[in-house]
């Protein structure tokens, strides 16, 4: 209730907190003309630079001739409240110039003084009529707008052969008197493309201009600011928020999968709030964390609790649902994300230090932009469904394997040892397809979003707010994932912009109800088993040796999570060119969980007891990041210094209670209901980090690049002696397509750049006070009193793990940058492996962890091409290509033969290495399977005779294709992967034992002599038959079933339909679109007997995939959504 206080507190200070903005904007523009004031002291600037000033205090548009502003000296400023209309005649009238002010339109017109008017245009006693006076003249007058409707403030509008121009001001409007009716417009804004307009006698032309789509020249934030793809050292690649807007996710993660090279997420599996995992250019650990570091407009969004091993899995302390973990980004709306930049080498990392060993995932979250206030409102709905069952044996055929196994083993179904209810007891005609009865469901979703944003050129304001909800495809609709965010940001910068300042919060509440445990496994019950479950009563019905599916539908997990993140930055320019700036920012997260165990969800057949299980996890994170920049030009070039601290705490805390002997089930949602408490599970863990950090970049000429960066971190993971380490990268690079000589011989090379970086970069991504020795409770009170135990053997001399990074890239242009590309090679070498070594039983520990001498390789290729393929009126075609191809192994491992680490890893391989028994084929005449062996004996030796099977991905990558006709947009994106792995489930036992259901690849089976070509060996179903020996478990640790495992996925499309501007402005809209859009809408693989390839397949890339064969698979997911703004 304390909390639910708290955050109702916040909401209302956020509310009043943009009230009072709201307010002084308003009041601020509403001001009459002849009040207004203006206080500036310069010396010396521009007059261009003066009128700007002018207009930013005044709050009016002031249109003016470039004429006037050839060839005029500087202008001395030194005013303290003095009226508006006196600072004008200074600055205009002394230089020739009239003013006149038109009241209607809030301009200020300057124009050449009359010769024989010596005077200002306007006194002050005219200052607010003139305007309404008539004017004679053909004046000309307008507005400039992007595609989208917004306002273009600053474009340059001319009229060619007249001394007539004038810039638009922050509604995007201008104003020309006395223009010629017969002459042209040109319009221009940097960014966007040039238009010329005929002016044809109109009074009023309002003009759309199109955005110049230049890839080399897009803005690309980096650690701690912000450059450019063409001058940018660094390997960073930038996913922009039109595609994840076009993806119908709850979780910003899942637009990732295929999008950049070099980088591999995968879904845990379907259900609503799952987990992803991320890797950047492979793991580079044996035991420390591979998770990236996440950057939320400049703050670390620190999810890591410390936990063994690393997990960004905010259930790793807790109660695991059905989920198998919550993510954080499920409770950040993907809406507010503008853009998510991800950082990869040496040189784009190495600012973070060892927070930046596994690669920086850096999000920038949407703002407000200047001009008319503006509402956004999104809205979708749509459904869900497993894309692929597999296709599993019918009654019919299952009930002929399992009479055919202990045909093959001599014994009746009635002699057995343990009894065949599907053959003796239950209906033989029956059939339940268990796969669509537990998860083949529709899982609906909804979404809504709406945003209020604007500002003026001083400060600029954003407000959202979502609601979203999932539904899950098992049985029942009471299991759902529900969402609602807020968020809110201000931007403000002094008229001078001396000064300035960002602030943004978010806020979001998840409820997620769920079942306690995934399901899908329980699709192998056999096809007749009884599907009555429940009695009239409504209760469980149990069937001897069998476990009722619907009974974990009975064990629900609720949890709630909380997420609070905000961040201020202020800003302070000392003289031009040196900047002090500020960064500090906070992050909460809670999560409660509640599952419960009702005694009617279990056996009665074992006297069960209800119980419960209650567990708090809270995350919070405070940093505070001060530095100082300065730039200046040298010569041809420009040099940019940074210096900057950070000074980081996180503190993780956990509870979880079990509690049992509930006198009923209706108390299970209280703790206080136990009869007894059985365990009781605290952990309180706090994180520090301290750091200093440099770096410095030269651009000389548009030409020559170099960048160079120094960190010195300090981490509470590590022993005092040990605490701090020094990392460092240098980048550099050549763009080559400047040289003259190049210019001259390569016309169609539009863009050529060379470079290259190298780095150390540390990782502490290990538990917290793991140099110490660590003391846990004992579970189980005796006689009211619970104990401690030390489980950890401590090492006070563990030190950073570092990883030096290599790359060099070659990226170039064609034909007028129509054609880029992009070709990296990289090489990671992690290296003073923290890792857990064996220590004597007698010590009363199995390991304790240090530092080896080992080392892993990451290298590979990243090859990513973007083409503009077709550029006319109404037709565009983009395409998108990018392929990586990476290869990771265990460099050097000094005395692993003699470690216990001999039979996981092994030198010149992959570090996820798998081994497995060569297998052979199947003896045409007894129908068992054979295996190579050394011995020559047939029965496999688990030291000897297994083979290392090829494991990983030779390559991966995505291809993305773009269509806009007219107002129509298609967008479809296809994600690919060559891997190996198991291509069909395998089980330790021979086929037709157990009442267990089996895939339609079983009907390929040895079933008598003479059979050759069988995928299967014989059927059994006893222990102990010569066909069950031969079986043993080696057969299901064979590579029988491994092999290519490869697949295609369309992972998304979307269309959408936009209505045009004329119609749709009659109806106070600025945009209209109506869209349909797809997830997972198809799978091209070999192998039909899983659900899912992706997420499904053991044997993938080290770190990566569940190697669950059963879990929900990402759904297919179809909806349809209108998008409007006014």
């Amino acid at each position: 209730m304390k909390r639910n206080y708290q955050n109702w507190h916040y909401i209302k200070l956020l509310f009043l907190l943009s009230f009072f903005i709201f307010c002084n904007i308003a009041n601020g523009q509403a001001r009459l003309p002849e009040e207004k004031t203006i206080t500036l002291q310069q010396k010396n600037i521009p007059l261009e630079k003066a009128i700007h000033m002018v207009q930013l205090q005044s709050g009016i548009s002031i249109f003016y001739s470039n004429q006037l502003l050839n060839g005029k000296e500087g202008v001395n400023l030194d005013y303290q409240d003095a009226p508006l209309y006196k600072v004008l005649d200074d600055l205009f009238k002394k230089r020739g110039f009239d003013w006149q002010y038109y009241a209607d339109k809030n301009t200020i017109l300057i124009k050449p003084a009359k010769k024989n008017n010596s005077k200002s245009s306007v006194s002050k006693s005219e200052f607010v009529t003139t305007g309404q006076a008539h004017i004679e003249q053909f004046n000309i007058q307008g507005r400039v707008t992007d595609e989208n409707g917004n306002p273009l403030p600053s474009v340059s509008v001319v009229i060619p052969g007249t001394p007539l121009g004038a810039m638009t001001n922050t509604k995007g409007e201008y104003f020309f008197e006395d223009a010629p009716e017969n002459a042209d417009l040109v319009i221009s804004y940097v960014g966007y493309i040039e238009k010329r307009m005929h002016i044809q006698g109109r009074n009023v032309i309002n003009v759309i201009l199109t955005e110049s789509v230049n890839e080399l020249n897009k803005a690309v934030v980096i650690g701690y600011g912000k450059t450019t793809k063409r001058f940018n050292t660094g390997s960073v690649a930038t996913i922009d928020a039109d595609i994840i807007a076009k993806q119908p996710i709850a979780n910003v993660m899942t637009a990732l999968p295929g999008r950049v090279a070099g980088v591999q997420i995968t879904q845990n599996n379907g259900v609503p709030g799952s987990n992803t995992q991320i890797q950047i250019r492979g793991q580079g650990s044996l035991n420390s964390g591979t998770i990236p570091l996440y950057v939320i407009d400049g703050v670390p969004y620190s999810n890591f609790n410390g936990a063994q091993p690393a997990t960004d899995n905010l259930d790793a302390w807790g109660i695991s649902s059905a989920n198998g973990g919550t993510s954080p980004f499920s409770s950040i709306n993907p809406d507010d994300i503008e853009s998510i930049s991800i950082l990869k080498d040496a040189d784009a990392t190495a600012i973070y230090g060892a927070r930046g060993a596994n690669g920086v995932v850096l999000i920038t979250t949407k703002s407000g932009k200047s001009g008319k206030s503006k509402v956004d409102v999104n809205v979708y709905t749509g459904t869900g469904k497993v894309g692929h069952f597999i296709p599993m044996l019918n009654t019919q055929q299952y009930l002929a394997l399992r009479k055919e196994a202990f045909a093959n083993d001599g014994i009746s179904p009635d002699k057995a040892s343990s009894r065949p209810l599907d053959l003796l007891d239950w209906d033989q005609n029956a059939y339940t397809n268990w796969q669509k009865y537990l998860i083949g469901g529709t899982a609906h979703s909804t979404n809504a979003e709406i945003s209020y944003s604007g500002g003026n050129e001083n400060t600029q304001y954003r407000l959202s707010g979502s609601y979203r909800n999932d539904g899950t495809v098992y049985p029942g609709d009471n299991w759902k994932d529900s969402r609602v965010t807020s968020r809110f940001s201000l931007d403000h910068h002094s008229t001078n912009n001396k000064f300035g300042f960002n602030f943004s919060t978010s806020y979001s509440y998840e409820n997620s109800f769920l079942p306690s445990s995934d399901i899908t496994s329980l699709y192998t019950l056999p096809p007749n088993y009884p599907s009555m479950l429940k009695d009239s009563t409504g209760k469980l019905i149990w069937y001897p040796g069998f476990t009722n599916p619907l009974s974990y539908l009975e064990q629900p997990d609720r949890s709630v999570t909380t997420n609070l993140i905000s961040n201020l930055t202020l800003r302070y320019t000392i003289i031009p060119g040196l900047n002090l700036k500020l960064n500090s920012g906070y992050t909460n997260i809670v999560l409660d969980q509640k599952s419960a165990k009702p005694a009617s969800a279990q056996n009665p057949a074992y006297n069960p007891v209800s119980s419960a299980y209650f567990s708090n996890n809270k995350i919070e994170n405070w940093i505070i990041e001060p530095t100082v920049d300065y730039s200046f030009n040298i010569g041809k070039g420009k040099f940019n210094a940074l210096a900057g601290g950070t000074f980081q705490q996180n503190i993780s805390q956990t509870n979880s209670t079990k509690g049992t002997n509930y006198s009923s089930d209706l108390l299970l949602g209280s703790l206080a209901g136990a009869g007894l408490i059985t365990s009781y599970y605290p952990n309180y863990s706090k994180y520090k980090f301290a750091s200093m950090y440099g770096r410095a970049n030269y651009n000389w000429d548009s030409k020559y690049l170099i960048n160079a960066t120094f960190r010195r971190d300090g981490s509470s993971r590590f022993g005092p002696n040990n605490r701090f380490g020094n990392f460092w990268a240098i980048g550099a690079g050549w763009i080559f397509s400047e040289e003259n000589f190049v210019k001259d011989n390569l016309p169609f090379l539009s863009f050529g750049k060379l470079r290259g970086s190298y780095g150390l970069t540390g990782n502490d991504q290990i538990p917290n006070y793991i140099y110490l020795p660590l003391y846990s409770l004992i579970s189980t009170p005796y006689q009211q009193q619970t104990g401690m135990y030390e489980t950890t053997s401590p090492n006070p001399n563990i030190q950073w793990e570092t990883d030096r990074k290599l790359e060099m890239a070659l990226e170039l242009g064609f034909l007028k940058d129509r054609i880029l590309f992009t070709g990296s090679y990289y090489r990671d070498r992690s290296g003073n492996q923290l890792t857990y070594l064996s220590l004597p039983t007698q010590t009363g520990f199995n390991s304790y962890m240090a530092n080896i001498p080992a080392v892993i390789q990451n290298k590979g290729i990243e090859l990513t091409i973007n083409t503009k393929n077709i550029l006319t009126k109404n037709f565009q075609w983009y395409s998108s290509l990018n392929i990586t191809i990476p290869q990771n192994k265990l460099l050097s491992f000094p005395g692993l033969e003699n470690s216990f680490y001999s039979n996981s890893y092994v030198i010149g391989q992959p570090i996820n290495l798998t081994r497995l028994y060569h297998y052979t084929g199947i003896d045409p005449q007894t129908g068992f399977p054979q295996y190579a062996t050394k011995a020559g004996t047939g029965i496999p030796d688990y030291n000897t005779d297994r083979i290392i099977a090829p494991v990983g991905h030779p390559f991966y990558g995505g291809l993305s294709n773009d269509f806009t006709y007219k107002q129509w947009s298609l967008s479809v994106f296809v994600q690919f992967q060559h891997q190996n792995g198991f291509t069909n489930s395998v089980s330790y036992s021979p086929i037709g034992r157990g009442m267990t259901n089996l895939n339609t690849s079983v009907l390929n089976r040895w079933q008598k002599p003479g059979d050759v070509n069988t995928l299967y060996p014989a059927a059994s179903a006893n222990a102990g038959t010569p066909i069950a020996n031969a079986y043993g478990y080696y057969y299901g640790g064979s590579d029988a079933f491994w092999g290519d495992a490869s697949w295609l996925k369309i992972r998304s499309a979307s269309l959408s339909y936009s209505f045009g501007k004329k119609l749709i402005s009659s109806w106070g809209l600025s945009t209209l679109r109506l869209y349909a859009e797809g997830q997972n809408l198809f799978t091209l693989n070999r192998n039909k007997y899983q659900f899912d390839p992706e997420t499904n397949v053991p044997g993938g890339p080290p770190g990566l995939g569940t190697g669950q064969y059963a879990a929900v698979p990402p759904l297919r997911t179809l909806v349809v959504g209108i998008n409007v703004s006014f």
